[in-house]
């Protein structure tokens, strides 16, 4: 299993009690079934993948595996420009010379959301990557459809059609495509359709992955205020180019839609790079990369590189339409030695119609501002959104103007609204272990906790691939550490509000301070009690179900959960029967043997240094494994073989750790 691949897992199942939830509401969670492609095996482009859980394909649609279809067909492959976060499987156009599509089936119900969407308050955003093969013109496009209880569609929208022209150097794979919108009034379903559309060539080689759609609800205004808006607003999310690039450009720049050879370049890691291992001209909060125009972008007739992304300000009407809402943008911008390519930043206020109501612009720096020197300087300006705004448009410009690469440069992009975002973190409000594990008020040595509170970073994601060292998880993202008892702790989800942390192996147990930095400050210390062990099954609010608690336990194809079948709207589900083998992960279990540095991908076998029991009601139950997940970081795993008990959707389940019994309270089903 590859490294990426295990970093997903983790992702999905530490943050599973949110997504889970999100599954019983059409808001807040993406609503597209299998949107990357990933539920069962990926095809070799040899034997055709004809079952695709949560689709219907026609035509002769596929799903490849990056992993292996590209050394058979005309494929992409995991060297070329794939999403970050891309699993093992993407969809694919399929050996025919001709169209097909995927249908998400069935479609999306939203009558739960009904009241919301009636008064006219919900929006969307719809986003997927997009792309093909080489120089053929094969493409993906993906169409959203909403229509009333009747079904005639009320609006549509349709996005992606990424061909060679729009791909560095027509190199094989996908771009980010992004819209925003609001969801009409009388919205009851929606249809999604992923076509792949044969142009040119021997097969259809069209290539889409990471489908999205999310309608939101409106949030509390003030969760826009005092915060940077701009996602990924130092190019830092992805791997940068380095020196052991396989492809001309960054294979990602999550949040940003972007032109073909706009990239990340890193400080440290390409040689050749405008600002490599620069100590001065830069930001004072720089992380790892920088945004950069391209290499080797000869083409006279396409000089201008660009990104942009959206911005639903909507939440914040009410403080928008007052007139004395104030924004503050600021950037870095630069170039490099006496050439004066360049890059601006422009910010258009915009009306849900696209009327642009306002801008504000920063840059050029040219080559004179800088005294011939490659570096970035600080520039910002400040003002009043217009009153009607409920989109900004944030969009990166960086134009060549001499030699053979755009070496326009740009780094630390901030856009806040209200209060003023130099303000230093602040835990203002609580620490708790992982809540999707019991979310208790003292944490372990080794466990994921969430720190709560305000200004704890400069922008909003978790760890990706690119952060790593080795099998070493990252203690720091965009700037935002977290040490306990002095000890750094890894870092896996970074947010203005709120932080995901382990806490170092190495913390003494009793009452111990954390503190959270940023590149605007160091945090008050916050006191938090350390115990041996603080042991709690995943078992979320998503899984309350008639009042009763259920542990998320699944089976062992890793997608369908141990519940009453249909218990929870949109998951799948079935009852254990005595002699199944059920999964149940956990955090907060303490020490292994062998021994597992913490923080670290888990690459071996290991088993609980404490004595563990597992009972269904009284019944004791043999485990096949209790220790720390193999290619997981911080995160135990439990292999339990369901005993013979009598049937019952509310069996209650529970565990003893050294003789002490957990405190969750939770059931499972068993048949």
């Amino acid at each position: 299993m590859s490294k990426l691949r295990s970093l997903i897992q983790v992702t999905l199942l530490i943050s599973a009690a949110a997504q889970l939830a999100c599954a019983q509401s059409v808001f807040g969670s993406n609503l597209i079934v299998n949107a990357g492609a990933e539920s069962g095996a990926g095809g070799t482009g040899i034997t055709r993948t004809t079952a695709v859980p949560g689709w219907q394909a026609s035509g002769g649609c596929d799903v490849y595996a990056y992993a292996t279809a590209y050394q058979n067909v005309n494929g992409v492959a995991p060297t070329d420009i794939v999403p970050r976060g891309a699993g093992n499987n993407y969809f694919a156009g399929g050996m025919a010379t001709a169209n097909c599509a995927f249908a998400q089936n069935p479609s999306i119900d939203l009558t739960s959301g009904s009241a919301t969407i009636d008064a006219g308050n919900a929006t969307f955003a719809v986003s997927g990557y997009f792309g093909g093969y080489g120089s053929d013109h094969d493409n993906a496009t993906l169409t959203v459809a909403f229509l009333n209880s009747g079904g005639t569609a009320l609006t549509s929208v349709t996005i992606g059609g990424v061909g060679p022209d729009d791909r560095a150097y027509q190199q094989s794979g996908m771009y980010l495509r992004k819209q925003l919108g609001q969801v009409p009034v009388g919205a009851r379903k929606v249809t999604v359709t992923l076509n792949m559309n044969w142009v040119d060539g021997s097969i259809n080689e069209a290539a889409a992955d990471n489908l999205v759609l999310v309608l939101n609800a409106p949030a509390q205004a003030q969760s826009l205020l005092g915060v940077n808006l701009i996602v990924n607003p130092g190019a830092d999310a992805s791997t940068g180019l380095n020196d052991n690039s396989t492809t001309e450009t960054s294979p990602d720049l999550p949040g940003w839609v972007r032109s073909a050879y706009l990239t990340a370049d890193s400080y440290q890691g390409d040689g050749s790079g405008d600002l490599y291992q620069a100590t001065s001209g830069i930001p004072p909060d720089a992380a790892s990369n920088y945004f950069y125009g391209g290499e080797s972008v000869v083409d006279d007739s396409n000089p201008i590189g660009t990104a942009y992304q959206d911005i639903d300000v909507s939440s914040a009407a009410s403080l928008v339409d007052a007139g004395t809402l104030a924004y503050s943008l600021s950037a870095w911008l630069g170039g490099y030695d006496s050439q004066d390519d360049n890059t601006v930043l422009t910010v258009q206020f915009e009306s849900w119609s696209g009327t642009v109501l306002g801008t504000a612009t920063l840059g050029p720096v040219l080559a004179a501002d800088r005294n011939d020197t490659s570096e970035l300087l600080l520039k910002s300006t400040s003002g009043t959104v217009p009153k009607g705004t409920r989109v900004v448009h944030v969009l990166l410009t960086i134009t060549r103007e001499e030699g053979d690469n755009n070496d326009g440069l740009a780094d630390s992009l901030s856009l806040v609204l209200g209060s003023n975002p130099a303000s230093g973190p602040e835990i203002s409000q609580t620490i708790i272990s992982a809540g999707a594990f019991g979310g208790f008020d003292a944490v372990t040595p080794g466990t994921w906790m969430e720190i709560y509170g305000e200004n704890l970073a400069r922008d909003s994601r978790q760890w990706g691939g690119a952060d790593f060292t080795g099998v070493n998880a990252p203690t720091s993202l965009d700037g935002t550490k977290v040490t306990v008892a002095g000890q750094p702790a890894v870092v896996y989800f970074i947010s203005s509000g709120q932080v995901n942390a382990l806490v170092p192996g190495n913390a003494p147990t009793g009452p111990q301070p954390v503190v959270v930095t940023t590149g605007n400050g160091t945090s008050a210390p916050f006191t938090l009690s350390l115990n041996p062990v603080e042991p709690g099954w995943l078992a979320s609010a998503s899984f309350i179900v008639n009042g009763n608690q259920y542990l998320a336990a699944l089976f062992s194809d890793g997608q369908t959960f141990v519940l009453p079948p249909n218990a929870i709207p949109g998951i799948p589900s079935r009852r254990a029967q005595p002699g199944d083998t059920i999964i149940v992960y956990g955090v907060g279990f303490g020490g292994t043997t062998p021994a597992v540095p913490n923080g670290q991908i888990t690459e071996v076998s290991n088993s609980l240094s404490s004595p563990i029991q597992v009972y269904f009601g009284s019944t004791a139950a043999t485990l096949n494994y209790w220790g720390l997940a193999p290619t997981f970081v911080g995160l135990y795993q439990f292999n339990i073989v369901v005993p013979n008990v009598p049937s019952n959707d509310l069996t209650p389940i529970s565990f003893t750790l050294g003789g002490a019994a957990g405190a969750q309270t939770l059931y499972t089903a068993v048949q």
